[in-house]
């Protein structure tokens, strides 16, 4: 790609933009991955993003536990679960004779098969802490594969698939040396998902390739190269095809476009160019926005995700979803979303993530059709919504709310900064300044976190650079921070951390200052300033900050400014 000429100054600006706009494109692609890969890690803080063991409910609790201390899963165990208890020192000897009962059941998908399996998977989905290093030392990959492959199909063979994929699903939840076990048998579950052996096989199949997908980036690579891309968005397009017949939340293509939607997501942690297979199914992209629009809340969710990951990739993959109407949704959506936080704080958080890293690639990427959305009178709502999210005591939403805020601010001209004062529809500017998003983030940017700090700052910075393309706007700087000292102790004190976007912010932020407040020198000196700008200049920054660091303190700090 060649590389536009930059004019004097453009970088520079283009800096206070949270996705900056640098020399080439594909950096601002790549950062928007990184961002979206960065969000989507913490989801392996809880099995139900990144793995998930499945449970038999109809068992209760095997009784199975290394901890006799422990209470069973099931509660208060039976008279039954007691006498069927294994001591833990019997853990591995149970597994050993439930692998060697699979080995010797024949044939394959037969009465006694499916038996032998089913007791080999309730070992595997019962425990407080599975043995799944057991089952892997015991033999269970390889007949688990070979249970996958009955010879002739019957009622009872789909039953056998069925319970191996979920015993494998379960195995996919170990630790790596047990996941990287379990790959073996990944071309088998991606033949599955075709949907052929029906609905619930293919749900149970694409479930164990979530696991595996979650666990690794080389996993998932494998996965790719195996064709998984291809018939995981086709659930996704099956689930939309159901949602326009009428289907219920109950029916099965709709569990099977949710699971496929979630191993999907994982498989694309990470991802470049494989999105574009994805944007290739036929049907997918409008899945999406069907989905988004109308689907219900366990499917839009993990359907938000797989938009989070496609919106993060290349701009023309974006933009064909911005023409394809996913704005609007998606708005609607963030709007419904967050009064369901409002009333339990639980609900619509986990469909508000990714809907609002999605809406912040949009503003950061999307091209005027995107802008114009974003800055319509009809997204005030959701404008407004995301002021709620950065007001609410979590962390993970005050973050995204910011994120996207930030792009909102640094979109070309005054629009962004425009659009976010109408949200507040406030008469008198101290109306504005204790009820407008600016005063939630200066709350944030003293009060928060790092990462909520630092995502409020890029969209301070923004505001005050007067959006997108802007060189800053001295009445703004006033505003927001000449009585305000803390505030400004913060975005300088950036310059001393160890994460260089924060640390490139806070430069520039303060070189912003010092160019154009007449008393920027003072100001940037009573918090500390002088010290942060030489701990950029002499740490461990990137040659072009230190230089840069240099120059400031040079041209306000230097002799010839003595008086």
């Amino acid at each position: 790609m060649e590389e536009p000429e930059s004019q004097p100054g453009s970088q520079r600006r283009a800096d206070y933009k949270h996705v900056p706009l640098p020399a080439s494109g594909e950096e601002a692609v790549d950062r928007r991955r990184k961002e979206t890969v960065a969000f989507s890690t913490q989801r392996k803080e809880s099995t139900l993003r990144a793995k998930r063991l499945k449970r038999d409910p109809s068992l209760g609790s095997l009784g199975l536990s290394r901890d006799p201390s422990r209470a069973s899963l099931g509660g208060a165990e039976s008279e039954g679960d007691a006498a069927a208890a294994i001591p833990p020192e019997d853990v591995q000897a149970e597994v050993q004779a439930a692998v060697d009962a699979v080995k010797l059941a024949k044939p394959v998908g037969s009465d006694i098969c499916l038996d032998a399996v089913r007791r080999l998977r309730q070992l595997l989905s019962n425990y407080d802490e599975p043995p799944f290093k057991e089952a892997v030392a015991a033999g269970a990959v390889p007949v688990l594969v070979a249970a996958l492959q009955p010879q002739h199909m019957s009622a009872t063979a789909l039953e056998t698939i069925f319970e191996a994929a979920w015993a494998i699903t379960n195995l996919a939840v170990g630790e790596f040396e047990t996941v990287k076990a379990v790959l073996a048998a990944a071309p088998i579950l991606i033949a599955y998902l075709g949907g052929g052996s029906g609905l619930p096989v293919a749900e149970q199949c694409a479930w164990a390739l979530g696991n595996i997908a979650a666990e690794d980036f080389e996993f998932r690579q494998t996965l790719i190269a195996n064709g998984v891309i291809r018939p995981l968005a086709q659930l996704v397009v099956g689930a939309r095809k159901a949602l326009e017949a009428g289907a219920d939340n109950d029916d099965p293509a709709l569990a099977a476009g949710t699971t496929g939607a979630w191993a999907l997501s994982n498989v694309l942690k990470g991802a470049g160019r494989e999105v574009g297979e994805v944007m290739g199914v036929e049907g997918a992209p409008e899945a999406i926005v069907k989905i988004v629009a109308e689907g219900p809340d366990h499917l839009a969710t993990e359907t938000a995700w797989v938009l989070a990951y496609i919106t993060a990739s290349h701009e023309a993959h974006l933009n064909r979803m911005v023409h394809l109407g996913v704005v609007p949704p998606m708005l609607a959506r963030i709007v419904s979303a967050v009064d369901q936080t409002l009333q339990d704080e639980q609900e619509g958080r986990g469909l508000l993530i990714p809907l609002l890293r999605s809406l912040g690639n949009v503003a950061a990427g999307g091209g005027a059709a995107a802008v114009e959305q974003l800055l319509s009178p009809d997204a005030a709502p959701a404008l407004q919504a995301l002021v709620t999210c950065a007001q609410s005591h979590h962390h993970g939403l005050q973050r995204e709310a910011c994120w996207v805020l930030s792009n909102v601010a640094g979109t070309p001209g005054r629009g962004g900064i425009e659009a976010l004062k109408s949200v507040g529809a406030v008469p008198t500017l101290m109306r504005l300044l204790k009820e407008s998003p600016f005063q939630t983030l200066m709350r944030l940017l003293k009060e928060s976190p790092f990462q909520v700090r630092k995502e409020a700052a890029f969209a301070l910075a923004n505001v005050c650079a007067d959006g997108g393309g802007g060189t800053g706007n001295p009445d703004t700087l006033n505003w927001l921070f000449a009585a305000d000292r803390d505030a400004l102790r913060a975005m300088v004190s950036l310059m001393r951390s160890a994460d260089m976007d924060a640390a490139r912010l806070g430069l520039q932020f303060t070189e912003m200052v010092l160019r154009l407040l007449d008393t920027g020198a003072e100001a940037i000196e009573e918090v500390d300033g002088i010290d942060a700008i030489e701990a950029v200049q002499y740490g461990a920054a990137p040659p072009e900050l230190q230089r840069m660091a240099a120059a400031l303190v040079d041209r306000y700090f230097g002799a010839d400014n003595e008086p």
